[in-house]
């Protein structure tokens, strides 16, 4: 948590000018403004694209309250928001501002101005739920039928390893261990390895848990036949993740190896603007373009062999009581969680298949 105190708008009240009668009105007007006290908060999402509106909301704020602050004064705010702002988004797309007014002088009222702290949330709380992220994944309990069925395609078990990334608690490392594949799964959360490390020896399953947030070749003694990524193309910050990480999945990919991984694409020539992208990575369904996913795995010798709908796929295969996966599976899956007011969002969660050449 980052916090800047700063005072922006000390003195800027309105007072009456010298040549002003004197007024028994505007003596108890300029007094009732010195009685009054006034303190609250904003909770702004760390997005860098949406500065001018919350510049706009300030100022609003500012003239309810009598303020007149000076261009100057409104350069420095517009300033200051957008260092915060950009510094909170690059630590994570959860991150958001609490903006506190409050009174610059108690003792003077609204005639001594109005100050304001700022402080850098970077993880969401109770008090900020908009941005929650879920504390369990959204593809609920169950193994994926998509994993499962590739896995199955390509022979015995165990003679074909798997790389399961983003693994969480294993709902896909333990049923593909229980098959016979060797299972190496990659997990970014301490206590989701532990969990995992704990549940695959209680069944005497062979799971190797690494606990990284990257593909370090270091830790993966050997090449797969098949990774799996359901989770991570949605939780991506940008294009420059996004090319890291084909870059590494490929460099850990037998030839002939499979891919197997989960991404929200664009519908149609629909063209998410800034401001989409910010919000989408913030909600865990980061927005791609197909023309950004092939120059991503273009340069790689990865070919992209087909995609198809999540939920199509999912509730056509998956058991009746695995359907839906979570309670707001649906939502985010359609792109309703990033689009609530459309019948047909222009975006939905693909499975995506490549293959090692």
């Amino acid at each position: 948590m980052n916090v800047t105190q700063s005072s922006l708008f000390p003195n800027t009240t309105s007072q009456p000018s010298s040549s002003t009668p004197d007024s028994p009105s505007l003596a108890v007007k300029e007094k009732l403004q010195s009685t009054i006290g006034v303190r609250g908060e904003f909770h702004l999402p760390c997005m860098p694209t949406l500065l001018e509106q919350y510049v706009k909301l300030v100022r609003g704020l500012l003239k309810v309250l009598g303020q007149n602050p000076t261009p100057e004064e409104i350069q420095a705010l517009e300033k200051r928001l957008a260092q915060k702002l950009t510094e909170g988004f690059e630590q994570s797309p959860h991150a958001y501002l609490t903006l506190t007014y409050q009174l610059a002088r108690p003792e003077l009222g609204l005639t001594g101005g109005i100050a304001f702290k700022t402080v850098t949330n970077v993880e969401p709380t109770e008090a900020f739920p908009s941005f929650s992220v879920a504390k369990t994944s959204r593809f609920g309990r169950y193994p994926d039928a998509k994993a499962m069925s590739i896995a199955a395609e390509l022979g015995d078990a165990a003679r074909v390893s798997v790389l399961d990334i983003g693994a969480g608690i294993g709902r896909n490392s333990l049923p593909l261990a229980k098959r016979g594949h060797p299972v190496d799964a990659i997990a970014s959360n301490p206590e989701a390895a532990k969990q995992l490390t704990e549940l695959a020896q209680s069944r005497g399953l062979a799971v190797k848990v690494l606990e990284s947030d990257t593909l370090d070749r270091s830790q993966l003694p050997a090449r797969y036949q098949l990774s799996i990524a359901p989770e991570v193309l949605p939780h991506l910050r940008n294009r420059p993740g996004l090319r890291r990480f084909f870059q590494q999945t490929a460099a850990i990919l037998q030839p002939g190896g499979i891919l197997l991984a989960a991404a929200f694409l664009a519908k149609g020539d629909y063209q998410p603007d800034e401001k989409v992208r910010e919000l989408s990575a913030a909600l865990g369904c980061y927005v791609l373009t197909r023309d950004e996913l092939n120059e991503a795995v273009q340069p790689l010798p990865l070919q992209w062999v087909f995609d198809e709908s999540v939920v199509t796929y999912e509730s056509r295969n998956l058991p009746d009581e695995a359907w839906p996966p979570s309670d707001n599976f649906l939502n985010w899956a359609t792109g309703r969680e990033l689009f609530p007011t459309l019948t047909n969002p222009p975006i939905e969660l693909r499975w995506l298949r490549f293959q090692r050449v």
